[in-house]
């Protein structure tokens, strides 16, 4: 599995990576201009991701302006969202305005609430059906 983390916490990226290393190859990325920028390269290439991960509050473009875009990219390419990439948003906001925008307006498959522990996410990920 090809995941980005996006988060403009370093150690943030660095706790998700750790959680994933058994089962994904994992990209970083700083902003949401930045993942957007490598989720282009990456679907040019040829080598889409399985999965991003989106911290929401993050400076340049947040993880909801940055997962709207990437939704965007992939209409224009006919590819729907149940066929796209698996967002995965991470926020130290649990409100239930926060948890809708991420389902609704970013259409993510999932909204995990910070800090995340390794039990959650790959849970998640199971739920995803993107591990067994």
């Amino acid at each position: 599995m090809r995941c980005l983390i996006v988060d403009d916490d370093e150690l943030g990226r660095e706790l998700v990576s750790l959680y994933l290393q058994q089962v994904a190859t994992i990209e970083m990325a700083v902003d949401g201009k930045d993942a957007v920028e490598r989720y282009i390269i990456a679907s040019e290439a040829g080598k889409p991701y399985d999965l991003i991960i989106l911290d929401i509050l993050m400076p340049v473009m947040n993880g909801h302006e940055a997962a709207k875009s990437i939704r965007r990219l992939e209409r224009e390419k006919g590819i729907t969202p149940d066929k796209g990439t698996n967002i995965i948003m991470l926020s130290s906001l649990n409100t239930p305005k926060d948890v809708i925008e991420s389902y609704v307006a970013a259409q993510s498959a999932a909204h995990l609430v910070k800090p995340v522990t390794p039990e959650k996410l790959l849970k998640t990920l199971k739920q995803l059906e993107l591990i067994a």
